[in-house]
């Protein structure tokens, strides 16, 4: 079993879409997905139509006695443990709880049943983030070609560099680039600056395949599809394949 930590403090950098487009490109290949949802947001939650769920994530957190069985939710992609709104208020339950940091590699230890789990994480750090970040194999982060976006990759380097003494081996798998569209002016320039910054600070590449930008991801996201079952033939569509491709080829 392979845990992908979907991650950049950055909002609205199309975290949430790159998990549910991973997820289904994964059940897509036979792969068994466990999706977790550790954004108070609950978007990746709504994405899958649990808007209520009697468990959620911060239940399986916080108990020692819950069963996952009771906490995960079946979805067309994968299973799912969902979020609540709770997570906004519990930071302090989790903060006085000893050792939280090692909570979720606990709780996912005994996992047999699953070749991938993926974690959404919030466009934060905090305790839920560095749990994640602890438990996980692999960092994936998506990023735009956007000016603020490369200064953003030293915080996370910095963040990541915080967790290894925890995770000696967490590695990065990639920087993603999500919403690309070439044919503006600045794109080059800055996926330029990004690829140097990335080199720098985390001693990666950026990923060689781009997610172009197309209106078929948030109408997908609004109809409850991947984009590959909203539009087989969507750019996007076949952008989120191959970029599943060239991660799988590098968890391999």
């Amino acid at each position: 079993m392979k845990t992908i930590v979907v991650f950049n403090q950055k909002g609205g950098v199309g975290k949430t879409s790159t998990v549910i487009n991973m997820m289904s490109e994964l059940s897509l290949r036979h792969k068994k997905v466990l999706a977790i949802d550790l954004d108070a947001q609950c978007n990746l939650t709504s994405f899958c139509g649990f808007k209520y769920s009697k468990y959620s994530v911060v239940d399986w957190l916080l108990s020692d006695k819950l069963k996952l069985d009771f906490v995960v939710c079946n979805t067309k992609y994968g299973d799912l443990i969902p979020a609540d709104e709770r997570l906004h208020m519990e930071m302090l339950k989790f903060a006085s709880m000893p050792a939280f940091v090692i909570r979720i590699k606990n709780l996912l230890v005994n996992l047999k049943e699953y070749d991938y789990v993926v974690i959404d994480c919030p466009p934060t750090v905090n305790q839920l983030t560095a749990a994640a970040l602890v438990a996980a194999d692999y960092v994936l982060i998506p990023t735009e070609t956007e000016f603020f976006s490369a200064a953003g990759i030293e915080m996370i380097a910095q963040t990541i560099e915080q967790i290894k003494p925890l995770n000696p081996a967490l590695k990065v798998l990639g920087v993603l680039i999500v919403k690309y569209q070439a044919n503006r002016t600045l794109t080059r320039a800055i996926e330029q600056k990004l690829n140097a910054t990335i080199k720098k600070y985390l001693d990666c590449d950026l990923l060689k395949t781009k997610i172009r930008f197309t209106v078929d991801v948030p109408a997908a996201q609004a109809s409850g599809l991947s984009v590959k079952d909203y539009k087989t033939k969507s750019n996007s569509a076949v952008d989120y394949a191959e970029f599943v491709e060239e991660i799988w080829q590098i968890i391999k």
